[in-house]
Parts: C-alpha cells; sequence; structure tokens
C-alpha cells in the first residue's frame, strides 16, 4: 500500500481472494403439519480460490473488478473509481501526484551561500546544464579551491547514494567538458581528464570530501565508466547498481536528479536577472526562436559581466531557423560590435555565434547575421525577406589552427549591413561582406545569437565587451527644426528585396523591377506602390489598369492592382493582376489579418495583356473583380470576396517575383491606371 488519501487507501496492488460455498440442505415432508414443508442446513464447505481476473490475471482486485465490468456486473463509474483506488502502476505517480495535490514536489532546497546548482533533470530541472566555460568559471570560485567539490543529490536512489559528494583532485585539462563528462558519458574507456583516484574521489558526506576522508572503495578496485559519477562503486566497496544517470537518457535509470558546485551562488555566474546584471537594460529579451529540442540559457559572469549564452537548434540557414537569441528592439542605424572570447560545445562545424539584426522573432524573419562558425571561420549571412532561402555572403575566413574567438561587427546604414571582423583587439576592422536587407517601417531586433546546428546538444559561447550604438548620419544641410518626412508611397512589403519603378513622359507607362517570396499563404513579400490612401467610410471606387507587359520564369509571380488594409505582411487585402508564367488573370484575397490567402479563380489570357478593375460599393467592404482583353470589350467578373478593412484602406500596384530565395527578378509595365470615385463620378489623380 502506498498511503492514505483521505478516508480512502490508494495502493499499487490488491490480492483477491474469491469465496466459493457449497451448502447441503435437508428438507421433510409431513401433510398432516401445520407447515407442510421444512429445511435444516446440514453441512457447509467453504472453499478459498485466487479470483478470477481478465487476461488470466488471477488474485488481482483490479483484475477482477474489470472482468466484472466486461460482465455488466458493475457499472462505469464504479470501475473507475476502483480504477483510482488501486492505481496498477506502482507507488511513485501515485506519490506525485498526491504531493501535487498537496502543493509540494520533489526537490532540493540548497544553501545559496554555499552551492551553486550547474544540472537538474526531471523535478530538479530549471534550466540547460551549464556549458563549459560556465561550469569552469563556478569552479574557479569553489570554496575548496584546490579541491573543488561536486554535489549530486538523488532523492530516489538507495539511502547511500543519495548525497554523494566528488571531490575533484587535478586542475581540469583546457577545453575538457568535466560537467558533459559526469552527465553523459558511458564507454569502459577511460576518459582522460576525469580518472577515479587519479582526478577525483568519491564521499559520503562534505566534510569527508573536503578533507578527503573516507573515499568510496569500488569491486575489485575497478571504476565502471559506463555507469559515469557513482561507477557502481559504494561507501563499503560493494556493488550497487542502477544509482547512475545519464543525461541522455530519458529513462535514466536515476530520475530527478541535480548537480552542486561549492561555490556562493552568483559569485561566478549570475542567471538570476541576465538583464540587469549584464547592464543590458529591461528592452532586452532571451528567448529561443523556431523552438530548438533543448532550451537555451543566458548567464553573466560576475568577473567582467561578459554575456554566456548556450543555444541549440537545428541551425540559422535555410528558409526557417532555430536558436536562442538575446535582442532589444531597434530602429535607424545601428554599429553594433562585440568579442567571442570563447565558442565550446561544437559538434557542428557550422554551428554558429554571432551578431545578429531581425525583423522579428519569427523563425522565418528576415535578418544580417555576423558570426563566428564551429570550424568554418567568420563569415555574413542574410534572409532578405521573409521566409526566403538564406544566403551566405561573401564567403568564409578560416584560420588553422580554427578560430574559436574573434570580433565582430555590423553596421546598418540605411539599407546596406555591412560586416567587419578582426583577430585581434588592436588590430583594424576588415570589411568582410554587405548586403542590402529591407526591415519594414526601418525597425528590427539587435542582438546576439547561437545555434549549436544540432538539437541534441547545447553550444556555449563567452561574448565580452558588447555594444550597440545608434548611428546618425549628419545631412548637407542641418537645420534648427526637422522637416517633415514626405510620403514615400513605395514599400517592401515583408522585407522584399528592393526594386524599382519609372514612369515614361511621353506614353505614360510605369515599369517596375521586383522581388520578393510571393502574395500567398498567411504572409506577402512583395513591392507596392500604394498610391492613394482611401477612408473606406468614402464611398464607392474603382481601381483600373492595364497591364501590358509582364516578363517572368516564376510560376508563382504576380503584378496587377490591390486594396490592402496596411503594410503588415499579414494584412488583409484583395488583389487582380497577371501570374505566373503565362497563367492568365487571377483573382485572391485574404479575408482578414493573418488568414491564409484564397484563390478565387485565373483567367487566362495571351501574352499577359488584360485591363483589369477592383470595385468596392457604397457601405460594403465587398470587393469585386473583372478584367477583360480589350478596351471596348463589357467587364467580365471574376469573383467577390468580403474583406475586414479597418478605418483606412491603401491603393496601388503590387508586384512580386514568387521566388523562394527571395532573390529572383520580375518586370512589369502597366499604363492606363486610373482610380475612379464612383460616388462622386470623378477620377481621383495619382498621389
Amino acid at each position: 500500500m502506498c498511503g492514505c488519501v483521505e478516508q480512502m487507501p490508494t495502493v499499487s496492488r490488491s490480492d483477491c481472494t474469491q469465496v466459493d460455498l457449497t451448502e447441503t440442505i435437508k428438507i421433510t415432508y409431513d401433510p398432516e403439519a401445520a407447515t407442510p414443508f421444512a429445511s435444516a442446513l446440514t453441512q457447509v464447505h467453504v472453499d478459498f480460490n485466487a479470483c478470477q481476473g481478465i487476461n488470466n490475471r488471477n488474485n488481482d482486485l483490479w483484475a477482477y473488478i474489470a472482468r466484472l465490468y466486461q460482465q455488466g456486473d458493475v457499472t462505469p463509474a464504479q470501475f473507475g473509481e476502483a480504477g483510482r483506488i488501486i492505481t496498477d502502476n506502482g507507488c511513485s505517480e501515485t506519490t506525485k501526484y498526491q504531493l501535487n495535490n498537496l502543493g509540494m514536489s520533489t526537490g532540493y532546497d540548497h544553501d545559496v551561500a554555499k552551492w551553486t546548482k550547474v544540472a537538474g533533470r526531471d523535478a530538479l530541472f530549471d534550466a540547460s546544464p551549464l556549458g563549459t566555460t560556465a561550469f569552469n568559471t563556478v569552479v574557479g570560485s569553489s570554496l575548496t579551491p584546490d579541491t573543488p567539490i561536486i554535489l549530486r543529490v538523488c532523492p530516489h536512489c538507495t539511502q547511500t547514494h543519495k548525497y554523494v559528494y566528488y571531490r575533484r583532485l587535478t586542475a581540469i585539462p583546457a577545453g575538457f567538458g568535466v560537467l558533459d563528462n559526469i552527465l553523459r558519458y558511458h564507454s569502459s574507456s577511460k576518459p582522460t581528464g576525469n580518472v577515479w583516484t587519479t582526478d577525483f574521489t568519491l564521499h559520503s558526506t562534505y566534510d569527508d570530501a573536503v578533507s578527503g576522508a573516507s573515499p568510496w572503495s569500488c569491486p575489485n578496485t575497478q571504476f565502471n565508466y559506463r555507469v559515469n559519477f557513482v561507477g557502481d562503486c559504494s561507501p563499503s566497496g560493494a556493488r550497487v547498481t542502477n544509482q547512475y544517470t545519464n543525461f541522455w537518457w530519458g529513462h535514466g535509470p536515476q530520475l530527478d536528479v541535480a548537480y552542486y558546485v561549492n561555490a556562493p551562488e552568483g559569485a561566478g555566474v549570475d542567471e538570476a536577472d541576465l538583464v540587469s546584471a549584464a547592464g543590458l537594460g529591461a528592452q532586452y529579451s532571451s528567448t529561443d526562436i523556431g523552438s530548438p529540442s533543448k532550451a537555451g540559457r543566458g548567464l553573466v559572469r560576475a568577473a567582467d559581466d561578459a554575456i554566456i549564452l548556450t543555444g541549440s537548434g537545428w541551425d540559422i540557414w535555410d528558409y526557417h531557423d532555430q536558436f536562442h537569441y538575446l535582442s532589444q528592439p531597434w530602429a535607424g542605424d545601428v554599429d553594433v560590435q562585440v568579442h567571442i572570447s570563447a565558442f565550446t560545445g561544437i559538434v557542428n562545424s557550422w554551428a554558429k555565434a554571432g551578431l545578429m539584426l531581425r525583423g522579428d522573432d519569427g523563425n522565418q524573419a528576415t535578418h544580417a547575421l555576423g558570426l563566428l562558425s564551429g570550424n568554418q571561420g567568420v563569415t555574413m549571412m542574410t534572409r532578405r525577406s521573409m521566409r526566403a532561402w538564406t544566403n551566405h555572403i561573401g564567403g568564409n575566413y578560416k584560420t588553422n589552427p580554427h578560430q574559436t574567438s574573434s570580433w565582430l561587427r555590423l553596421v546598418k546604414i540605411g539599407t546596406r549591413v555591412t560586416f567587419y571582423y578582426r583577430n585581434n583587439e588592436g588590430d583594424d576592422w576588415v570589411e568582410r561582406a554587405s548586403d542590402t536587407i529591407h526591415f519594414p517601417d526601418d525597425t528590427y531586433h539587435v542582438g546576439l545569437a547561437i545555434t549549436s546546428h544540432d538539437n541534441n546538444y547545447l553550444s556555449e559561447a563567452v561574448f565580452e565587451d558588447y555594444t550597440v550604438e545608434q548611428l546618425t548620419i549628419p545631412t548637407p544641410s542641418p537645420t534648427g527644426t526637422a522637416a517633415p518626412t514626405a510620403w514615400d508611397p513605395l514599400m517592401y512589403v515583408g522585407g522584399a528585396r528592393a526594386g524599382s519603378t519609372s514612369t515614361h513622359a511621353t506614353n505614360g507607362i510605369t515599369s517596375y523591377q521586383a522581388y520578393g517570396s510571393g502574395i500567398w499563404g498567411t504572409s506577402d513579400s512583395f513591392l507596392f506602390n500604394n498610391v492613394v490612401r482611401k477612408d473606406t467610410a468614402d464611398g464607392a471606387f474603382d481601381v483600373v489598369a492595364y497591364s501590358d507587359r509582364f516578363h517572368t520564369s516564376y510560376k508563382h509571380a504576380k503584378a496587377g492592382i490591390m486594396i490592402r488594409d496596411s503594410n503588415d505582411a499579414d494584412a488583409a487585402h484583395a488583389f487582380v493582376g497577371v501570374s505566373g508564367y503565362y497563367n492568365g488573370v487571377t483573382f485572391q484575397t485574404r479575408a482578414a489579418v493573418g488568414e491564409k490567402t484564397v484563390h478565387h479563380s485565373t483567367r487566362f489570357v495571351h501574352n499577359h495583356k488584360a485591363w483589369i478593375r477592383l470595385s468596392k460599393p457604397a457601405n460594403s467592404n465587398i470587393i469585386t473583380s473583372y478584367y477583360k482583353v480589350n478596351a471596348g470589350d463589357t467587364w467580365t467578373e471574376i469573383g467577390s470576396q468580403e474583406i475586414n478593412f479597418t478605418d483606412v484602406v491603401l491603393v496601388g500596384t503590387a508586384v512580386t517575383s514568387g521566388d523562394p530565395s527571395g532573390n529572383g527578378r520580375v518586370d512589369y509595365q502597366e499604363m492606363g491606371y486610373d482610380i475612379i470615385d464612383n460616388s462622386a463620378s470623378r477620377k481621383l489623380l495619382r498621389a
């Protein structure tokens, strides 16, 4: 029995005995008596047998009740109550359940003046284990500096192994991850740097570990290195098995385990308040991007306020990213610099740590990254528009032996981001690469990024001398007051690469060269020449244009007219225009912000030449699309859709190449563009 809950016991197993009775009854008959028949019990035979349960599980009360339930002899509610009382899976889960009901959980309340937690799992997990540099920094603050001590706490281990003290005998070799070895090593070979009686001994009490008294013994004086940390050893030297924990294994075999170093908490590294400890400011946030399997972590080294970050994730590459990001919001131009003094936990040569400017915290966001890699040198990578392919800019610089540290710098002026590096603090900055990046409204995040390039591991980087400075480019003729900024209707929605527009003075044809990954899904990337802003309460209006030329080889390319709720990438809109590689005229809409785009219809036209029209009636947000091939033809309706517009909409021309990389260009020519105010029967001129 596990224990008592309220007035009802909770058990892991209840034996069940079934009683079979055999009774002998004597019956007499006397027709002349007042009661003709009489009976008497003359013999009782009692036979005790095991209850017959389901699946041949006899002598088991739960299995017996299950059989009664199958026979219809007990109700579902009765069977459920029996299942609650008889857990049938051991005491562990029942104990945890009851502790939780009481607001309690398995844990260890350590003395923060004496111990710093460096790793924990299961019920004792509160963050990922410390990386190599962070752990060594804590060890450097040990209360016994010549022989640092590590305490392992294991509440469910056998009594002798609940508290085990590891006494370090030698200095930790450069580049060797002692903590990682303790948590994950599983081999019959002796690990160089953590050998029993050479590099460490084990003890049952802290006092013994400090003095070196009463070290544990191992069976046949052999430490089992396949059983990390305890090696099947014990205070008496007898073999004690299954008292170890491997952090690679979900099953433990021992769960709810934590490790501590005898150093005052915060003396080596501080994790209580990364932002204030590093002097960064409350605007900073530390978060995982793209949901890597192992949570990243941010610490501050107490001695010099260096930032120590760990991060997992498959990579910062391709169409989406997984990494850890410490960043703050920013607007305008910037000069950001940092010294990566150490980069450890490298399991992939393209593990990355560096400086990042990023559109948002989405895993497909526009970004510029100046980085130090695991074994590929320093380089620059960018994603020019949301959901596009990541680009490797300007090649990579490598040294032999490979770099584990570097000075990095990103400078953003306008839409141009330039990456610099240097190998030594006194060297001049070397320009490595630059690229054009469009951040919507010139707002983005700036900060530090790290990924292990392998979701099973955590890499660690130490960032020193991190600075972020606003760049102010002086104007040629400064004045006492700032002049108002003129409205520029040309926008690159969703971080699309910059294109261009020009209008011929004679024939009025406007030519577009545009990029962008597409107008589709829940987020768009395109050139938008939103020439007029219209209040939706203004009444009825039409937008009309003629598609004169569309040169593309991209099947998802589009060019035409659009009514859009805002310049946000996920804004509600209605679009009609030519599409794809000679597909025809397409009508599509996004009825509300963030929803998926809906394709209504595509009508073939020859050589991308057609008149196109969007019509909005008075007092309604229903947008109807039309097309015709020749100016004198009757308009043909394609479709209509109600759009969840707000107070003001943007009206103009939308062009995208639909190239997933965001690099492909499309050329479009448009003439005869008009916005007709139907409520006043007059033409609204282009802004």
